[in-house]
């Protein structure tokens, strides 16, 4: 699997995209709101590494307990898949356990999207295109 992005927690989107631009990320995608998520969410990328940056809405969202824990800090990979129900499937057999059934993604031009956490890896994100 290929590397898409690295998730990025923030309290305040505006001010990242700021701090991020101070050190050569440049804003790829606008700033998007999710309202399945209650998230505000945009992509910025420097020299091919691209950061997806999250910043949760209301304690109603999927990542406001994450943001409360660890504070603006990096907190999952996303994978390319081809496939998303097959590599779920088998990602599944090896112990990842499923933490959100596969849905559209609005910040991802509505493709599908997983999220699974591994005992020894954490969290992972996986998109199929």
């Amino acid at each position: 699997m290929k590397i898409h992005h690295v998730g990025y927690l923030v309290k305040d989107i505006n001010k990242a995209l700021k701090e991020f631009g101070k050190i050569g990320f440049i804003l790829i995608q606008e700033i998007c709101y999710d309202s399945f998520r209650d998230i505000e969410i945009c992509f910025v990328e420097n020299s091919g590494y691209i950061l997806e940056l999250v910043s949760p809405k209301s304690e109603e969202s999927i990542a406001w307990n994450l943001l409360k824990k660890y504070g603006n800090a990096p907190y999952h990979i996303c994978y390319i898949v081809e496939n998303l129900e097959e590599t779920v499937s088998n990602l599944k057999d090896q112990g990842y356990v499923l933490v959100a059934e596969p849905k559209e993604a609005i910040a991802l031009r509505s493709k599908k999207v997983a999220f699974l956490i591994g005992r020894n890896m954490g969290l992972i994100e996986l998109v199929e295109i």
